[in-house]
């Protein structure tokens, strides 16, 4: 396999890119548009990106998409990739401790951590009502995971390394990863992810019908953006900076269609107890005693 290494340099200092959080960045922002096997690395030698194409089998892919699709629904729960970071606003006009976000089409599948607004690890509700979905679409993840061990093994060690520790009744069985969040033709406003392993590295898988142009991933301070289709993986470090361009309507089309797949393990998860402990610490919590 013929694989390029590319090196680039900051465009902009950080305080510069921290300003873009919540923004929505153009194609002027890509001065190298990749779509091509590279692996991309800053002046420092630090990894950015590893990218290869046409290296998942499309009906991987499309098993990926069939299987989780159902966990799609409209949130505010995306915060500054939806483009904007404020906290709710009640009924009755007061405000909240809850951050929140323009609405999206997202879904989480997999398990989540305790959270403010759920005090306890669980399954996500997608799995838990449509759990033989939620098994059929493993094979998916363990192709992603596979991908993630060979071109980024130093990464992977820790990030499996943590997941092998973690309770068995949180994590996707024989893989580094908890948790996958499915997005639906969502233009990621400029934003750092939060919440995953930060040793760990993160990735991008894309299914669609074509029916765009654009859509490019972008890592702006490095002027780097990514063309990423149906079938090619992107493995980046996604806690720089880094946004989507706008996807634009190709003609024939009546809609645009673009299915994204984030897998990743939750930072949180290694703290996660046996369910039979969370019930009595919640039973404790809540009514000072075990039996109810």
């Amino acid at each position: 396999m013929n694989v390029k290494k590319l090196k680039v340099n900051k465009l902009f200092n950080d305080d510069k890119a921290a300003k873009l959080k919540t923004k929505y960045v153009d194609e002027s922002y890509i001065k190298t548009l990749i779509d091509y096997d590279v692996d991309v690395y800053d002046n420092y030698n630090n990894l950015l990106l590893k990218f290869r194409k046409n290296i998942i089998p499309y009906d991987i892919v499309e098993l990926g998409y069939e299987s989780f699709k159902g966990s799609l629904q409209k949130t505010e729960g995306r915060g500054a990739a939806s483009g904007a970071s404020k906290k709710r606003v009640r009924k009755d006009g007061s405000v909240s401790n809850t951050t929140v976000g323009n609405f999206v089409t997202s879904g989480n599948v997999g398990y989540m951590d305790s959270s403010a607004m759920v005090r306890y690890c669980r399954l996500t509700n997608f799995g838990k009502e449509n759990y033989e979905l939620f098994k059929s679409g493993i094979p998916f993840i363990e192709y992603v995971d596979k991908l993630y061990e060979q071109l980024c093994p130093n990464h992977y060690k820790k990030q499996r390394a943590l997941a092998d520790a973690t309770n068995i009744n949180y994590k996707i069985p024989n893989t580094s990863f908890t948790t996958v969040t499915v997005n639906k033709t969502f233009r990621t406003a400029v934003h750092q992810d939060s919440g995953d392993f930060r040793d760990g590295f993160g990735n991008l898988i894309v299914f669609n019908d074509k029916s765009y142009e654009g859509g490019y991933f972008v890592l702006p301070q490095y002027g780097i953006g990514v063309d990423v289709q149906t079938t090619d993986a992107l493995f980046v470090d996604v806690h720089k900076w880094h946004g989507n361009t706008e996807m634009k309507l190709r003609e024939g089309f009546d809609e645009i269609f673009r299915i994204s797949f984030v897998l990743y393990y939750r930072e949180n998860m290694f703290k996660c107890k046996q369910p039979t402990q969370q019930l009595e610490d919640l039973k404790m919590k809540y009514h000072g005693y075990l039996k109810i």
